[in-house]
């Protein structure tokens, strides 16, 4: 087992911003970091639960003014945050891209308070291997995501709403986890 690095925590569980949001393109690892992070939580006792935006969002079609299906994902975020806190979790990692202010928004709505946005960051390069490589996508809709991968990471970057930005090209996703829970959890502290 990965020991995660010391945190010194502080305060009643549930003081502060409890919800991390890893944001990205297509291909950075929001699901795979999101998963890590999760368990870095249940190391520190911290009660955690997790939520992957494109599950809460999965209907088709999307309404012509809601295309990303935002306000879908966070109404359904809202229930099921409520129904996490009922069950006496304390903390929430939310996998799924934030693309705006009024996103992020929807998301504080939902979860009754502000979130900490991480955006995860990696080369377009990687970012196409590893769509090409996680096999679920073929042919023009292939084509499609990578296009759109690279898009999306120019657009967040030059649009950052982000509160901090983690890398995770060359590293290991131990690595990457550790530096989100850092930074999201001291962050707090601070």
């Amino acid at each position: 087992m990965h020991t995660p690095p010391a945190l010194v925590l502080s305060g009643p569980p549930g003081v502060g911003r409890t919800t991390v949001v890893l944001s990205g393109p297509p291909g950075v690892g929001k699901t795979t970091v999101g998963w890590r992070v999760f368990d870095r939580c249940i190391d520190l006792e911290l009660a955690p639960a997790f939520a992957d935006l494109d599950l809460l969002g999965a209907a088709w079609p999307p309404p012509a003014d809601d295309p990303h299906q935002a306000r879908l994902k966070a109404t359904n975020l809202a229930v099921i945050w409520s129904n996490y806190r009922q069950a006496g979790h304390r903390r929430l990692i939310i996998a799924g891209v934030v693309e705006s202010p009024a996103e992020r928004r929807l998301l504080e709505t939902a979860v009754g308070g502000p979130v900490v946005i991480c955006r995860l960051d990696a080369s377009d390069t990687d970012l196409a291997d590893r769509i090409r490589n996680r096999g679920r996508e073929t042919g023009d809709s292939l084509d499609h995501l990578v296009r759109r991968a690279s898009e999306l990471s120019a657009q967040l970057a030059a649009d950052d709403i982000s509160d901090y930005e983690v890398g995770t090209a060359d590293r290991t996703i131990d690595a990457v986890a550790d530096e989100v829970v850092q930074r999201w959890i001291a962050g707090e502290l601070g």
